[in-house]
């Protein structure tokens, strides 16, 4: 990973990226110390953030279930380069289930990582950014917040409520100088979209027929972030962002 070469547009900011060790969360971390921030990157994968800190990153055990390991990530941030003012909710799990057979457990766990997650995290930093007059804070959810997803509800069910917790925490948190903005990729080539969930998917004749006919790459998302997490984006929040190569702009004929 190359270091920024100027101020960049996050030079000042410094940011908690949680699932953070690979796929969008990396690129993420990796595109805003390009453009001059701070970063700690959390992570329930031990081994991949060992490979996140031999590359010159700041790393840290995170289970966004847990409101310790939020405050832990936190004072690790505060003791390496200062307050967070900005936070990227990323961490997240995709649980299959049909709706006729689920016990509800996928439920469970998928709202109890995608939404409760986010919901600590933002508890976490709302001190530090308030009491350094504002920040910007990133949940990232996914196209399926806003079209159903056969097979896969649990996780559909969550990025929508992501999406509204978003704009919840934004008219919460607008006072205090935060802006809360939810992330929505389409298709990405992370090790998520590439798993067993997806065998017998045919993903080369899905993306083939978007206006732009490919799968996302995770550095396409990361751009769309520092958008957010800018001075850029300062008059953005409580909004949704759409990242997905036309996927949404109408039906596939």
């Amino acid at each position: 990973m190359e270091a920024a070469t100027g101020p960049g547009r996050l030079a000042g900011r410094i940011a908690i990226v949680s699932g953070g060790a690979r796929g969008i969360g990396r690129a993420i971390a990796e595109r805003f110390v390009q453009e001059g921030a701070k970063v700690v990157v959390g992570d329930l994968l031990d081994d991949e953030l060992k490979q996140v800190e031999a590359d010159g990153l700041v790393a840290e055990h995170l289970d966004v279930r847990e409101r310790s390991d939020w405050k832990r990530v936190v004072d690790r941030c505060i003791a390496e380069f200062g307050p967070p003012n900005v936070l990227v909710n990323n961490a997240g799990v995709m649980l299959a289930a049909g709706i006729a057979d689920t016990d509800g457990s996928e439920f469970r766990n998928s709202f109890d990582v995608n939404v409760l997650g986010a919901v600590f995290g933002l508890q976490a930093v709302i001190p530090s950014m308030r009491d350094g007059g504002g920040g910007s804070a990133i949940i990232v959810s996914s196209t399926a917040a806003v079209v159903g997803a056969a097979g896969l509800a649990p996780y559909a069910a969550s990025k929508a409520a992501n999406m509204s917790l978003a704009k919840s925490a934004a008219l919460e948190l607008g006072p205090l100088g935060i802006r809360v903005n939810s992330l929505h990729p389409g298709g990405v080539e992370t090790p998520m979209s590439q798993g067993p969930l997806f065998d017998g998917f045919d993903q080369d004749a899905f993306y083939s027929r978007l206006p732009i006919p490919r799968i996302a790459q995770p550095a396409e998302i990361a751009g769309a972030a520092v958008f957010l997490a800018s001075d850029d984006g300062g008059f953005a929040t409580g909004s949704a962002f759409f990242v997905d190569g036309g996927q949404l702009a109408g039906p596939l004929l």
